[in-house]
């Protein structure tokens, strides 16, 4: 039952019966959005939530925590994990709620009032079970009696204390940040997690998806818990949880990964990229600031960095980031390559004003909801005259896939006017391209496009594994390859394209 995932909770705070969320602590003036806590509940859980945070404010507010029992005892019996606070002042609330099917219990203002509760609660139900609920003003002064007084304790020192009576977990709420959608106070969510040692989910804030990115992308912080900006449709549930879930895959088939980098038609695939990039840089081109954004493992720009440029090699994985970091110290480029762990949602904020010269943006956008709004950062991040190269799966070859590698005509046929299909690496769904559609977007955005290649024109169509390995058959794979990349019509059914477009 533990979360080893990053994990979105929904928030659904109840006050007389209805789910209210307040504004920076103005507990006096609720804003209502939705009259039926259990409905609201089951409209999460359609749209893919596993877990939802739900908060008892009566109880919070010492008043009569009973007005919604009969509420969270049917929420409790929903297809839901469920995280439970509000009022828990005693063992026998704790027991109340693990009882009708709570999976999380928090605790909160009896953590200062009642430190031994926690403790019990802990040896009772374990520390998966009970987490620790630190609601802190800007000041980072704990508030107790759903924020009506001051704990007289910092944040930091109620984490640490709490951490020897076996606390794991903590939901930091920012008081001046809840409600207002405006961004979270990462920067005390990551301190809080660094000086405790404690795993925090970060509350008060959520405005966007950018925000839930930059949240998920910190050692230390295991969720977010999002309430005002679901209600009023700013974020979108689903958005989220598949950008979160995104992360996951592409850790969780890291090996899967490299060992296809490994293949024979993967390292030509590098290599007919590079050679098409070289085209577009000059043989004495001084050293160049280039991002790869959504590099990876950084395989596309480890070939720029050993030709003296400068990388940030941007990715949602760590793990992808220190797999590149081994591979450019290894190669002695390391002095070349700095790495960032973001998600590319945010790059805007790590690189506000225009200072690349290159932007590499490689089989990324395929993942995302919508290219359009990556596509304009990518954008904004170059110099006039710079170039974008991206490269992405080429729709005009699905059908090609089908029937020559899987010998199955009706996928074949049915993949003619399907965008999307399943990466296998990844084991997700991405989205498939043409080459005119994407150009065609870009010019509207103000460039030029230099070049339209083919990256395996001929490569996936022909032949079997064992044949491409033999050395006599690859070289004349390569040679044809190379021809083709950059013919009409033939790249237009390459299994992937990549185009090159300049910054006017």
């Amino acid at each position: 039952m533990s979360i080893n995932k990053f994990t979105i909770f929904p928030a659904i705070h109840i006050r007389n019966g209805v789910v209210v969320r307040f504004t920076k602590g103005d507990i006096d003036h609720p804003i209502v959005f939705h009259t039926d806590p259990v409905a609201c509940a089951q409209q999460w859980i359609d749209q893919g939530a596993i877990w939802l945070q739900v908060i008892n404010l009566d109880a919070a507010f010492d008043e009569d925590a009973t007005n919604n029992w009969s509420l969270i005892k049917k929420m409790a019996d929903l297809d839901v994990n469920i995280q439970f606070g509000g009022g828990i002042r005693s063992m026998d609330d704790v027991h109340w709620a693990m009882k009708i099917g709570i999976k999380r219990v928090i605790i909160g203002t009896a953590a200062i009032e009642e430190p031994q509760l926690m403790a019990d609660a802990i040896v009772a139900y374990g520390s998966d079970s009970i987490i620790l609920g630190i609601d802190a003003d800007e000041a980072g002064e704990v508030k107790i009696h759903g924020w009506k007084a001051g704990g007289s304790v910092q944040a930091t020192s109620l984490a640490i204390q709490m951490r020897h009576f076996g606390v794991t977990t903590a939901i930091l709420t920012s008081i001046h940040l809840d409600g207002s959608m405006t961004g979270v106070d990462l920067e005390a969510s990551i301190a809080l997690s660094q000086v405790s040692g404690l795993n925090i989910i970060v509350g008060g804030g959520i405005g966007s998806l950018a925000d839930v990115s930059d949240c998920y992308n910190n050692a230390g912080i295991t969720g977010v818990i999002v309430g005002k900006a679901l209600y009023t449709g700013n974020l979108e549930l689903k958005k989220a949880l598949r950008a979160s879930t995104k992360r996951d895959s592409f850790e969780s088939n890291l090996n899967q990964w490299k060992k296809e980098q490994n293949t024979t038609w993967a390292k030509f695939s590098y290599e007919l990229v590079e050679n098409n990039l070289k085209k577009h840089i000059p043989v004495d081109s001084p050293p160049l600031r280039i991002l790869d954004a959504g590099g990876g493992n950084g395989v596309d720009s480890l070939a720029l960095a050993r030709m003296n440029h400068q990388i940030d090699l941007v990715d949602t994985s760590q793990q992808m980031l220190d797999d590149a970091n081994v591979t450019a110290a290894l190669s002695g480029a390391s002095g070349r390559i700095q790495t960032h762990a973001l998600d590319i949602l945010s790059l805007g904020k790590k690189f506000p004003e225009p200072e690349f010269d290159i932007v590499l943006c490689h089989n990324v956008i395929q993942f995302v909801d919508d290219p359009e709004p990556v596509l304009d950062m990518m954008l904004k991040m170059l110099h006039p005259g710079g170039f974008l190269s991206l490269i992405t799966a080429n729709q005009y070859s699905s059908a090609y896939q089908a029937a020559f590698l899987e010998s199955d005509l009706d996928k074949a046929y049915d993949s003619l006017d399907q965008t999307i299909q399943y990466s296998s690496t990844f084991k997700m769904e991405m989205q498939e391209f043409r080459a005119n559609e994407l150009s065609e977007i870009l010019q509207d955005k103000g460039c030029e496009i230099e070049n339209h290649y083919g990256i395996r024109c001929m490569y996936n169509y022909w032949g079997t594994n064992e044949e491409k390995n033999d050395f006599e058959v690859n070289e004349k794979l390569r040679k044809l390859e190379f021809e083709l990349s950059n013919r009409e019509p033939y790249k237009h059914t390459a299994r992937l394209f990549q185009l090159i477009a300049r910054k006017q």
